[in-house]
């Protein structure tokens, strides 16, 4: 193989190694979560927003949540092992405990309807704790 064959093939290789990258990330980016934790964006609803807050591998996230009257947070469980959600007993919002385990990839939602600071924990891991902040 003479030079400039070789300096041929290399650039034909750099270009190939340039494409697969290009078409690796399109094809694993378009499987990613779009709005992840707070939900910035967060859809509109007739009745408030919708915010999403996961739990996974014993981690709320968002930790801290800011919401309004009217607004819903789902909890979305994104760990290996079953939650369960519940209010903490000086949060006096009655209704907010999952009453039961949600399984992994399962979704348990709220509705608040009185502004105040709600602490949250997860019955089957109490250090496992958040806080929703309703304006």
């Amino acid at each position: 193989m003479d030079g400039e064959s070789k300096q041929y093939l290399f650039w034909f290789l750099i270009i190939l190694m340039l494409l697969s990258f290009a078409g690796a990330v399109f094809f694993f980016s378009k499987d990613l979560p779009k709005n992840q934790g707070a939900n910035l964006d967060a859809p509109k609803t007739a009745n408030g927003r919708v915010y999403t807050v996961y739990s996974t591998n014993g981690v709320f996230s968002p930790t801290n949540l800011q919401l309004n009257v009217g607004d819903t947070v789902r909890f979305l469980n994104n760990g290996l092992l079953s939650v369960r959600i519940k209010a903490d007993e000086e949060s006096e919002l009655p209704g907010f405990d999952s009453i039961s385990d949600i399984p992994p990839q399962a979704v348990f939602s709220y509705t608040f309807t009185k502004r105040g600071i709600f602490d949250y924990r997860n019955e089957n891991k109490t250090e496992q704790k958040g806080t929703i902040i309703v304006k």
